[in-house]
């Protein structure tokens, strides 16, 4: 399963999932007046992290590819990647949040943490796996240095 479903069918897979749960649990679904407002603000910084974290890879002309790590040239270590190794899955996180806050239901933050459980496990893990096997001491350092999420 490693490296085989791509991040961005996870995120399809998750929203719909949280739709799903949305629709067949109404009765758990609150109104909060600042739900869409965070949920906007939410997307923003998704979004904001998103763009920065493919300039930073398109800068160091390297892949932004996660099925194809080892066709990665370099490590990135500055921009957005010297605070999160991270910063494309969360994003994506942030985003599945936003869509969370949007539904108003309590049961989609549990797709949310089945996504960081499901992607940490088979992308990010076996990633860093062949990061550490291509760069060495240079990824194992930065891996020490900077943290996974935020």
């Amino acid at each position: 399963m490693e490296l085989k479903i791509i991040p961005v069918v996870q995120v399809l897979i998750a929203i719909a999932l949280m739709t799903l749960l949305s629709i067949y649990f109404p009765t758990l679904n609150y109104s909060a007046t600042y739900s869409d407002y965070l949920a906007i603000l939410l997307l923003f910084i998704a979004l904001l992290l998103g763009f920065f974290a493919i300039y930073s890879f398109r800068k160091h002309k390297t892949t932004v590819n996660p099925s194809k790590p080892e066709t990665s040239s370099q490590v990135v270590n500055s921009g957005i990647y010297q605070y999160s190794r991270n910063p494309m899955y969360l994003a994506m996180l942030l985003g599945l949040l936003a869509y969370a806050c949007y539904l108003a239901n309590p049961l989609t933050l549990g797709i949310c943490a089945l996504f960081i459980f499901y992607i940490s496990k088979y992308q990010i893990t076996p990633e860093e796996r062949i990061l550490t096997e291509l760069f060495g001491s240079e990824y194992s350092n930065y891996s020490l240095k900077v943290r996974r999420w935020l």
